[in-house]
């Protein structure tokens, strides 16, 4: 799911200028590739599961070439463009986290919290972008460093983000009957409903860091330290009661809505699109 929105954008400039070209265009095509192999030799049992995670991890590795290609080429994808600026936002939606799962952190040990913290502001963003950043620039690249500045000439900056996160959470469509159980006797409406609201609270503020600093890697970070307090935080030796879970719900919807005022920001008033 991660790796097709990009391919997509590959795809589309191959048929359109029929040859492969630049470097980025290679990385993306052998990762579809391979990808795609590896889960078609997966499902016809040719390989067991555990070899297709292995060769998996292989072809991670161009997570690494796609980050030494950024740097070498320092145009469109240089990861330090911008960096001063960047690593602010990176700061303000760290906190934003803090305040979206304040009630694990009301119940975590504070030690298991100043440890999240330390990782989500060091040791995360490294293993992010050396090791997982072949499947998040995957949607990324496609999200707001193509989708976006088309929907936005067409609906506006506004709307135009907005649209784009409705489109971001409907992406995510099969893991609400899969890793998030909908069909499991869960709530719709605080589901699906609380993610929408967060899908698009995320988009207004990354698309409001990437008009800022036009860093693609700043949307990656954002992107990935998400996930990843996601899975840190969940991980936490708490008991989640119903009161808990109702609060996390409604704090998730306050940092959703935190992010949705970044609407009010001055690159959301400008009229140019780039």
């Amino acid at each position: 799911m991660m790796i097709l929105p990009t391919f997509g954008i590959v795809l589309g400039r191959i048929i359109c200028e029929r040859k492969i070209r630049g470097w980025l265009h290679w990385i993306y095509t052998i990762i579809f590739v391979g990808y795609t192999a590896v889960m078609v030799l997966w499902v016809l049992n040719v390989i067991s599961g555990d070899a297709a995670y292995r060769i998996l991890d292989m072809v991670s590795l161009l997570s690494m070439g796609l980050l030494l290609g950024s740097i070498i080429d320092e145009k469109e994808l240089y990861l330090f463009k911008n960096f001063k600026q960047s690593i602010v936002i990176y700061l303000v939606f760290v906190a934003i986290l803090q305040i979206q799962k304040l009630p694990i952190i009301m119940h975590a040990e504070t030690g298991s919290v100043f440890g999240e913290v330390i990782s989500e502001l060091s040791i995360t963003p490294i293993q992010l972008l050396v090791a997982g950043s072949i499947t998040l620039f995957g949607e990324e690249y496609a999200w707001r460093g193509c989708l976006q500045g088309r929907l936005q000439e067409l609906f506006g900056k506004r709307i135009g983000v907005i649209v784009l996160g409705i489109i971001w959470e409907l992406w995510h469509m099969p893991l609400w009957f899969s890793t998030f159980e909908l069909s499991q006797e869960k709530i719709f409406v605080s589901l699906v409903l609380v993610r929408l609201l967060a899908a698009v609270g995320m988009s207004v503020f990354a698309g409001w860091a990437y008009m800022k600093t036009q860093n693609i890697w700043l949307c990656v970070l954002l992107h990935g330290i998400n996930n990843a307090a996601v899975a840190g935080y969940s991980q936490m030796d708490i008991s989640i009661s119903e009161n808990i879970d109702s609060f996390l719900l409604f704090m998730q919807s306050f940092g959703a809505i935190l992010m949705l005022l970044f609407l009010f920001a001055k690159e959301y008033k400008k009229n140019e699109t780039n």
